[in-house]
């Protein structure tokens, strides 16, 4: 391939990872490029699929669902083959492969986000029920640890002359799971009342921690609406899970600090300061908490990447 080609394919990955508008991605643009590059990649593929299921799939009608569900898992299996290099055919344009098989493919990095990922995703499309936190957790498996060892991956990984190998002690995993579960339970306080008013399919809060609050699902939208006296006992419970992820997170921090470049390391303290800032901002009243949270997050990114530009 050209220099121009190349340059194409990750364009087109930037121009999928940015529709999001994470987090994520606004501390990935502190990286150096060999970093970035892995990171678009990635997040291009992942975030294909997630949209896929998220934005359609579970948008449409029961009739349609039904009707499409073997159809989505078929998809899903095609998807998982292309990112492990075992199949040219499926849902990834072929921008995104030919920019996988220059970085992810190249690297040490092995199946389990890719795996993880596509299991979280079955499980959506299968819409089975999340009874209790060991379901949750077994979800955020691959909903989110998946995405979380990646970043912390490409982070500490050495470029090298032709791919990235790893070079932590420890397999990167073990760093990035409670970080990724925190910084998951902050996203679903943040978005409770968005995801609950474009369908209860897209709230990920199990079943167990719903009735302790006196919610039903299927009802957690007006509940928001209402400022029904739940909906705060379940902020609480979702803090107080979320703050035991905090603290061993905390501890992952630590060990990674000695692995990692400065600028790697001060865009993943940088990026887990912006969640802990919002998770902070839910501690008193969680409805003022909902309404300030998109200003604040905003405020939050700007001084991240004004801070990151500084020499």
């Amino acid at each position: 391939m050209t220099d121009r080609a190349r340059e194409g394919d990750f364009d087109f990955c930037r121009e999928i990872a940015g529709r999001a508008n994470a987090n994520l991605l606004h501390a990935a643009r502190l990286l150096p490029v060999p970093r970035q590059e892995f990171f678009f990649a990635s997040y291009a593929a992942m975030r294909l699929i997630d949209d896929a299921v998220d934005d359609d799939f579970l948008m449409r009608p029961a009739p349609e669902r039904d009707a499409a569900r073997g159809q989505m898992l078929a998809e899903i299996d095609a998807w998982e083959a292309q990112c492990l290099g075992r199949a040219e055919q499926g849902p990834l344009p072929e921008q995104v492969q030919r920019a996988m098989r220059d970085t992810v493919l190249a690297s040490d990095l092995g199946d389990m986000p890719w795996a993880g990922l596509a299991a979280a995703m079955r499980r959506d499309v299968e819409e089975r029920d999340m009874k209790d936190w060991e379901d949750f957790l077994s979800y955020a498996e691959g909903a989110t640890v998946a995405p979380a060892t990646v970043f912390i991956y490409l982070l500490a990984a050495d470029p090298g002359q032709t791919a990235f190998r790893c070079r932590l002690p420890e397999a990167p995993v073990t760093y990035a799971a409670d970080l990724g579960i925190f910084c998951y339970l902050v996203h679903i306080l943040r978005d409770l009342a968005k995801d609950a008013e474009r369908s209860d399919r897209l709230v990920t809060i199990p079943q167990s921690l719903l009735e302790e609050a006196g919610l039903e699902k299927h009802r957690l939208a007006e509940a928001v609406r209402t400022r029904d006296p739940g909906i705060p006992l379940l902020a609480a419970a979702l803090r107080t899970k979320a703050g035991g992820h905090l603290k061993m997170g905390r501890q992952s921090l630590m060990r990674l600090k000695p692995l990692l470049g400065t600028r790697e390391y001060f865009a993943l303290a940088g990026l887990i300061r912006i969640y802990e800032t919002l998770f902070e901002r839910f501690s008193a009243d969680f409805f003022e908490g909902l309404a300030a949270a998109p200003a604040l997050e905003r405020s939050l990114r700007a001084d991240l990447l004004n801070a990151g530009a500084e020499p």
